[in-house]
């Protein structure tokens, strides 16, 4: 499927190895404790304008979004407020997100398979991996 086959609302159906991930990463115990029980089931909207991209996350009642084009980088944070560079970029069907903070790198790919979703976070030798549903 084309990268066109995210557009669309997702909310989550699993995840695999996601507190290891976050521990890795230093992801405070508060924020892996409400992961693990299942307390951040975050939406994703995500929609493409032309050459823009929309990524709008929903968790509860807070909601935020990126709007971003390919290989540019920009400053944003992580779930756990983290100070981070992003850039975005296509890789076959795959929106590739790396996200950069001192010396370390993480890599979020999100491809479509069938109707679901496929999210995989790698780095500091962990993988993870997040399954949506178009809702």
């Amino acid at each position: 499927m084309a990268i066109s086959g995210l557009i669309g609302k997702w909310k989550v159906i699993s995840e695999e190895n996601l507190d290891e991930i976050f521990q890795a990463f230093g992801v405070d115990d508060e924020m892996r404790s409400k992961a693990k029980e299942g307390l951040i089931q975050p939406i994703q909207e995500i929609n493409i304008i032309d050459d823009e991209y929309f990524i709008k996350t929903t968790i509860g009642h807070i909601s935020t979004e990126v709007r971003f084009k390919l290989r540019v980088t920009f400053p944003s944070s992580s779930m756990d407020g983290k100070k981070i560079m992003v850039t975005y970029r296509k890789n076959g069907n795959a929106l590739e997100e790396v996200q950069q903070y001192g010396d370390h790198e993480a890599l979020i790919s999100r491809i479509v398979n069938g109707n679901e979703l496929v999210s995989t976070i790698t780095g500091k030798g962990k993988t993870a991996i997040i399954r949506y549903t178009r809702v």
